[in-house]
């Protein structure tokens, strides 16, 4: 039988994007195909989603499909969303880093899996879950009937969704192979991997735990397999783990008996890190004295001794110390103070004593922070980072970095006083905030002004109410072309609700103790003119009232002091 021309298919099923006539290829017999029960939607004309279908046929012998949800046939076991003109673009934000993922591939073995569509809808959602809530995050079926996957595309795209997908993208091809090929391999059964799975609680880290109980599934064990600082860690821990062992050992022969190119050098080149995923640490470990002077600094030792009591945690500052625990697969570069910059380093501890100081115990007992990480350079993602609440770990942290902070400089000092507060705040958000409560949804959503989208995150109901209003995004000059609206202490607080809370936070707890106490004169008078800004520092002081009432703090308490402390007027 002829295999059919590029981008057609099964379209009594789904809806094909289809290249128009200049895009067919020029030879090639194609079979003739039913007309689809619904016609395809506009997004099917979108000439850059048309270029993504040309390429994978190209390349994968893929074809590029729409799902339409009223066909019988595919809804008979989805209730699919179909995909949206306001999302081709985080589509083609999916199609790109698949498209990567797929490269690492040896040549030719993509063709091999059988997949022979991708599927496109913003929700699939399985009816034998009887769920009313569609999977927006994005998610790769599997569907041998059709020989698809079908690929959600999500409403908005975060570093963490794409981190996610990734993942996702190896383990559905994978277990592709396993439903092809487990007759032929009895090692690879579900039921002989059961008999080999590993006892998870026995890694003494959180990560060797969870890549521990990840690898006792088969597409788990694959899916780590791609991604090299996990794979590395993977076959450490299996220099101590047998069974971990075998079953690394029996992906890898499995796989290499499909595909020879699968070889040892294959997975040595695939476990290597790239540049763009290391940490690097900038000091020079070879010199043990680098921070000898800083060790004897009375003030110095003072300040770590008080700020370790007041809070219960530990303050990391020397050369040496461990890297703070930012997400992982992108290039962090940090540094720890020496003893050239033992002045900044004394300044900046008496600042940090004197601002978390003022937090009720009660307070700071819940919040249980395990480590503040006091860094001079701190380079995520290539952008310098001054402050970073460590609020995805198991037990919070804080981290500092400060190759910038100049204490001569009256500006430098009122911005680290201000991102002492914000990561505070954003630790505070996530242990107190909660359904229902004060700042938490749409209760604080619903006082920006209608219209209004955060750049990221959680949509509000007023903004999705709003008729063709862009999707936040997509728009790369965001802050530039969002200046007219009224309610935010700063343009950052545009980014997400819990950076909109937090910058309001940070400059409400600063804005007399800013500019060596003359105080933030343009903050306030912002404040006092902003009448959506003042709803917001009212919602953040009902927040803290209930903080108040529910922990049973006492009064006098010199945090309820500051946050209730009346406006004051601008000077001048």
């Amino acid at each position: 039988m002829a295999r059919l021309s590029p981008l057609l298919g099964l379209v009594a099923i789904l809806a094909v994007i289809t290249p128009t006539p200049a895009q067919q290829p020029s030879s090639g017999k194609t079979e003739p195909t039913e007309r689809p029960l619904v016609e395809a939607v506009p997004v099917a004309r979108n000439p850059a989603l048309l270029a993504v279908a040309q390429r994978l046929q190209e390349a994968y012998e893929i074809d590029l499909k729409l799902g339409l949800g009223n066909n019988p046939k595919l809804s008979r076991n989805y209730e699919v969303t179909p995909l949206k003109p306001e999302h081709v673009e985080n589509a083609l934000s999916i199609f790109a880093w698949m498209d990567a993922e797929l490269k690492r591939y040896p040549a030719g073995c993509v063709k091999k899996f059988g997949v022979k569509s991708f599927v496109l809808a913003n929700a699939f959602t399985a009816r034998a879950l009887k769920t009313t809530n569609p999977n927006y995050s994005p998610t790769f079926i599997g569907d041998k009937s059709t020989a698809s996957i079908f690929v959600t595309v999500p409403a908005v795209i975060t570093p963490t969704i794409e981190a996610l997908g990734k993942g996702y993208i190896h383990s559905t091809l994978f277990n592709y192979l396993l439903g092809d090929a487990s007759a032929l391999a009895p090692d690879m059964t579900a039921a002989h991997w059961k008999s080999i799975e590993s006892d998870d609680t026995k890694p003494e880290t959180e990560s060797g735990k969870r890549l521990t109980k990840s690898s006792n599934t088969r597409d788990g064990l694959y899916k780590i397999m791609w991604d090299p600082s996990d794979f590395n860690e993977l076959i450490t821990l299996s220099s101590t783990d047998a069974r971990l062992k075998q079953r690394i050992d029996l992906v890898q022969r499995f796989l290499q008996n499909l595909d020879p190119q699968f070889n040892q050098s294959y997975w040595a080149i695939l476990s290597t890190v790239p540049e763009s995923q290391r940490i690097v640490c900038l000091n020079d470990l070879s010199d043990t004295h680098a921070a000898d002077q800083i060790k004897a600094d009375p003030s110095i030792q003072s300040d770590l001794q008080f700020l370790e009591t007041q809070w219960g945690f530990k303050v990391l500052w020397q050369p040496g110390s461990p890297p703070p625990p930012m997400p992982p697969k992108v290039r962090l570069e940090y540094s720890y103070f020496t003893d050239n910059k033992q002045l900044h380093l004394r300044i900046l501890l008496k600042m940090i004593r004197e601002e978390l100081a003022i937090y009720p115990v009660e307070v700071t007992r819940r919040l249980n922070v395990k480590n503040l990480y006091v860094l001079n350079d701190f380079n995520f993602r290539g952008a310098g980072v001054a402050g970073q609440g460590l609020s995805w770990l198991p037990q919070v942290s804080f981290a500092y970095g400060l190759h910038s902070f100049d204490p001569q400089k009256t500006a430098s000092m009122d911005f680290l006083r201000r991102t002492i507060h914000h990561e505070v705040l954003h630790l505070l958000d996530k242990e107190f905030s909660k359904e229902g409560g004060p700042i938490h949804g749409d209760a604080w959503d619903s006082l920006n002004q209608k219209g209004f989208m955060y750049k990221i995150g959680r949509v509000s109901a007023l903004a999705a109410a709003a008729p063709n209003y862009p999707n936040a995004p997509s728009q790369s000059t965001y802050y530039k072309d969002n200046t007219k609206w009224q309610g935010f202490a700063e343009p950052y607080g545009m980014n997400v609700a819990t950076d909109d809370r937090a910058t309001l936070y940070a400059r409400l707890m600063t804005m007399t103790q800013a500019d060596e106490g003359r105080g933030d004169q343009t903050f306030i008078t912002k404040l006092l003119n902003d009448p959506i800004m003042r709803a917001k520092a009212e919602r953040l002081r009902e927040f803290f009232q209930h903080l108040k009432r529910d922990l049973n703090i006492a009064s006098p308490c010199p945090f309820y002091e500051r946050i209730e402390a009346p406006l004051p007027q601008p000077k001048g």
